[in-house]
């Protein structure tokens, strides 16, 4: 049965992006403008008790959600446990009155804490807390079907539930710079930008480097938080610490590629935010064919180009032409101003919308 939900019913509960690092302080801020343009209220909660006041006292009937922003699952504590357990039954309660939650789920903490540091704290009350949280939302927004599959398999969800968006949105309120045609001829950079705190990506930038040859026509520059950890020293390997996400496009501009690699089978769960900044930036990728969801992505748009390994990469690079290249700078363009208008996210909000009106 067809419910009365309006747009005018809908708000976007956000977090404080003052807690989390630069990317995810991006996503909220492009989340929040997506929102407006879709005509749903905004609100930035501060605390935990915030956010059940604003789902219990509330004229609203449609709630969406970061996760794991807004409320992350994993607890440190047994006392902050006993508070999430509360906080998820308050929910169930809600449900029962006719609430709806939209999740959008940008990330599995849990899964990325036991790739990335093989655990994660307190696993058992975190996963508890996670399936109750994910069962009491109407419809899970999450990336492609291999997470929604990881997630019915490992909670017991409803495949139905499920809305997929792809592609993170990003840059709503970051210019973008044109590109020379002419700059491939000279030498090509090709940039990674990453957390090198991670030790699987630190690993995974490392031996990608030491398998390619060192050659001063290619220019490697690593970006990002800790960037100085990569102990590797070449002549063409070039490291800058983390960076502005505004300031990001101006030497994305100077530059050639956007380097992507897997650091972990995590990675398989989406695309990443450095993607999408690549791509907002009209800068074409570098991604290897074992990155599966990924590279299946750059093959659909054509905005980059898919590699076995370092030597076939430097192969496929010498053999590019510049009418090539600037097909692929066009195609991501167009990808990016899609990404920067919020494509992904409105057009699966949307679908969703409509689910839980029907």
């Amino acid at each position: 049965m067809r419910t009365n939900l309006k747009r005018s019913h809908v708000i976007c509960l956000l977090p404080e992006r003052e807690r989390f690092g630069k990317a995810t302080q991006q996503l909220i801020v492009d989340t929040e403008v997506f929102c407006r343009e879709l005509g749903f209220s905004t609100k930035i909660i501060r605390s935990l008790i915030s956010f059940i006041s604003n789902l219990v006292f509330s004229r609203y009937k449609l709630y969406i959600v970061l996760y794991p922003g807004t409320y992350s699952p994993i607890v440190k504590s047994f006392k902050e446990f006993i508070i999430k357990v509360l906080i998820s039954l308050g929910l169930y309660f809600l449900r029962l009155l006719g609430r709806k939650i939209i999740l959008y789920v940008y990330d599995l903490p849990i899964e990325q804490n036991i790739f990335v540091w093989g655990k994660v704290p307190k696993e058992r009350f975190s996963r508890i807390i996670e399936m109750m949280f994910l069962k009491n939302a109407s419809v899970i927004l999450v990336f492609n079907i291999l997470s929604s599959r990881w997630l019915t398999t490992r909670y017991n969800l409803d495949m139905n539930r499920f809305e997929y968006f792809e592609l993170l949105d990003y840059g709503s309120n970051i210019q973008t710079l044109g590109k020379k045609k002419d700059r491939y001829l000279d030498k090509i950079v090709i940039i990674f930008s990453g957390a090198f705190d991670n030790p699987k990506l630190r690993e995974k930038i490392e031996l990608f480097l030491q398998n390619c040859s060192e050659t001063m026509n290619i220019i490697f520059l690593l970006i990002g938080k800790n960037s100085h950890l990569i102990k590797l020293t070449r002549s063409n390997v070039k490291k800058l610490n983390e960076v502005d996400q505004k300031s990001l496009p101006i030497i994305y501009n100077r530059s050639n590629f956007g380097l992507v690699l897997k650091a972990s089978p995590y990675y398989e769960f989406g695309s990443t935010s450095k993607f999408s900044s690549y791509i907002h930036s009209g800068l074409p990728v570098l991604v290897p064919q074992d990155y599966w969801y990924l590279s299946t992505i750059v093959k659909k748009y054509s905005v980059g180009i898919i590699f076995k390994d370092c030597q076939d990469l430097m192969n496929k690079l010498s053999r590019l032409s510049s009418l090539d290249y600037y097909l692929l700078v066009e195609n991501a363009r167009s990808l990016g101003y899609k990404i920067q208008k919020g494509y992904f996210f409105k057009k699966a909000i949307l679908k969703a919308f409509k689910k839980v009106r029907n």
